[in-house]
């Protein structure tokens, strides 16, 4: 295969270019130079600079004055696989109407599978929804594999591992060593907002901490509106934003990693943090603790809506001995090892064969 191989060209119509989503295509860039990627995308996350040797792979969607000008850009790339975004842009699929029967078009999801009365209809409505704009559907983790099946994609069109952590989180993990004397550090990294129930949890640990005597403290990374209550809550230290070398700095001086969401289709932070060896408590409403938190082996779960839950996965987790917490650290890293870089390539590629 050679770069002038028409099967090489690969189109991306993206929502917000995240760190690591431009570290996957950084990476499948690095390791197949005989690919032709292109990205055009919505918007970019807070703070993300893109390298300038990638500069010219990304291209923000209005820098297309029209739908005409987009499918212009498009026949020039001549792309074989156009992979798009859900169903969030209107353009992006008229864009994979145009091109029916021209390349492969793969939606991207997150979309967990839930028993509710929207995604029946939408199973009732899958060729309005999806079988008239993709062909293909490239997923997370298995709760996305469902939601797939249930609008109509066959099994050998589905494809899991789309969201990958960067490769420093692998990179910097060591094994943690637990010295903990009855109090622990606990992290938390998200938007300070009602879906990431993190007012929940922050209570939860202080109502533990006054009724054991404990000294645990939350450790919080991000920004939002409920920052002036969070400030309030005696065991809350509120650190901002910061990049993924000051996040791996600070997770040196903690124990133990938190996700409390009410929902959350992925949580990528979850994969981030096990790939440092955190041991984990997360709600059973993410679509990671699916496949990235193991009851016993790396972590525990609770139910996010209720308080109780919560404080008995927290009492649990701290109740395990310092070898048992060791334990859980490198199952956390072994567990996070299975989603990965080398195999999102592999996917990438075996759809252009």
């Amino acid at each position: 295969m050679n770069v002038n191989n028409p099967r090489n060209r690969i189109l991306f119509l993206y929502a917000e270019l995240t760190p690591y989503f431009v570290g996957s295509i950084e990476n499948f860039i690095s390791n197949n130079k005989n690919y032709v990627i292109h990205v055009v995308y919505l918007n970019l996350f807070k703070g993300l600079i893109i390298d300038d040797e990638l500069q010219s792979k990304f291209t923000p969607k209005d820098k297309f004055v029209s739908l005409d000008s987009l499918v212009s850009f498009i026949d020039q790339i001549n792309p074989y696989l156009i992979l798009i975004s859900g169903r969030m842009n209107s353009d992006y699929l008229k864009i994979a109407k145009i091109f029916c029967n021209k390349t492969i078009r793969v939606t991207v999801q997150d979309t967990m599978y839930k028993k509710s009365l929207r995604q029946y209809f939408q199973s009732l409505l899958r060729n309005f929804l999806y079988n008239q704009y993709f062909d293909k559907f490239w997923g997370i983790g298995t709760q996305q594999t469902k939601y797939a099946k249930s609008v109509g994609f066959k099994e050998n069109d589905i494809y899991e591992g789309f969201y990958v952590a960067a490769e420093i989180f692998f990179k910097s993990y060591k094994r943690k060593i637990f010295s903990t004397k009855g109090s622990f550090n606990f992290l938390f990294i998200g938007r300070l907002v009602k879906e990431k129930n993190i007012l929940r949890l922050s209570k939860a640990i202080e109502l533990i901490n006054n009724k054991l005597n404990k000294k645990h403290k939350l450790f919080i990374i991000g920004e939002g509106y409920l920052r002036i209550k969070l400030a309030r809550i005696n065991c809350v230290t509120l650190l901002g934003l910061k990049n993924q070398k000051e996040i791996i700095k600070i997770s040196q001086n903690c124990d133990i990693f938190c996700l409390p969401s009410i929902y959350e289709p992925w949580g990528v932070v979850v994969h981030e943090m096990i790939a440092l060896g955190f041991p984990i408590i997360c709600s059973k409403k993410c679509g990671s603790s699916f496949d990235l938190v193991e009851e016993g082996m790396n972590g525990y779960k609770f139910d996010p809506y209720d308080i109780d839950s919560i404080k008995e996965a927290i009492i649990k987790i701290t109740g395990l001995s310092d070898t048992q917490l060791g334990y859980f650290s490198s199952n956390s890293n072994l567990i996070a090892k299975k989603i990965n870089h080398k195999n999102w390539n592999k996917t990438l590629i075996s759809m252009t064969k």
